[in-house]
């Protein structure tokens, strides 16, 4: 499981706290239907889930509610989407001051 989130460009950011990566050919190819089967095979035999994933991703994904205290510019692991995040955010900030 461990290489399968490390090696399979499906999943992105810190090893602890991982979300799926965005990726158009990695779909088309069938990457993140294999990751799936991988992970549904693991547990179906009593081996580990994706510990990894980030606690608001996993809740997302499960259907259950998602606190605002689970989510975190450090989730976005693009640097770039994550300083525009930041910028837009200022600027919110900045004019209902």
């Amino acid at each position: 499981m461990s290489s399968l989130v490390s090696q399979s460009g499906v999943f992105e950011g810190p090893s602890h706290s991982v979300t799926f990566s965005h990726s158009i050919q990695l779909l088309t190819s069938g990457r993140y239907r294999i990751a799936g089967q991988l992970t549904a095979m693991s547990l179906t035999q009593g081996g580990p889930g994706l510990q990894c994933m980030a606690e608001a991703s996993y809740r997302y994904l499960s259907g259950l509610p998602v606190s605002d205290n689970l989510l975190s510019l450090d989730l976005v692991s693009d640097a770039d989407m994550r300083a525009r995040i930041k910028a837009v955010c200022f600027l919110i900030c900045d004019t209902h001051q």
